[in-house]
């Protein structure tokens, strides 16, 4: 199953990205359905669902009760989630266990920067050659 077939869940464990341990370093959460299965998804899939889909997601307690709710904060590309909106360091998303560290695409790769470059063609497990 995935989010929008679900109205509501509840996030019991985020990971987060190599690079930052804070609110915006959250790269995927791992949420609960109503019927208690346990899912994960991307931070990018839960912020279109929040924002396009009118769901609604919460912090899941320890002790298995809903929590505050999650909201999207943040513009353009440096969005992100959060659940207090007066105290980013004491936000209930950074309390919840941490599953393994997601390893970001490196943006500067050689086969990107290459694909990039007008007259040239890439193409995935292949190294950049020129269009023919």
């Amino acid at each position: 199953m995935s989010l929008a077939s679900y109205p509501a869940v509840t996030v019991t464990a985020v990971a987060m990205s190599q690079e930052r341990d804070d609110l915006r370093g959250i790269a995927r959460v791992q949420w609960a359905d109503p019927h208690g299965g346990l899912e994960d998804s991307s931070i990018e899939d839960v912020i279109r669902w929040l924002e396009h889909s009118s769901g609604i997601a919460y912090v899941g307690n320890p002790d298995g009760t809903r929590g505050p709710r999650i909201r999207v904060a943040g513009v353009g590309l440096q969005r992100y989630i959060r659940s207090n909106p007066d105290d980013e360091t004491a936000d209930a998303l950074l309390t919840l266990p941490r599953l393994d560290r997601v390893v970001l695409p490196d943006r500067t790769s050689r086969a990107r920067r290459a694909a990039r470059q007008p007259g040239w063609r890439w193409s995935p497990g292949r190294r950049a050659r020129p269009a023919m």
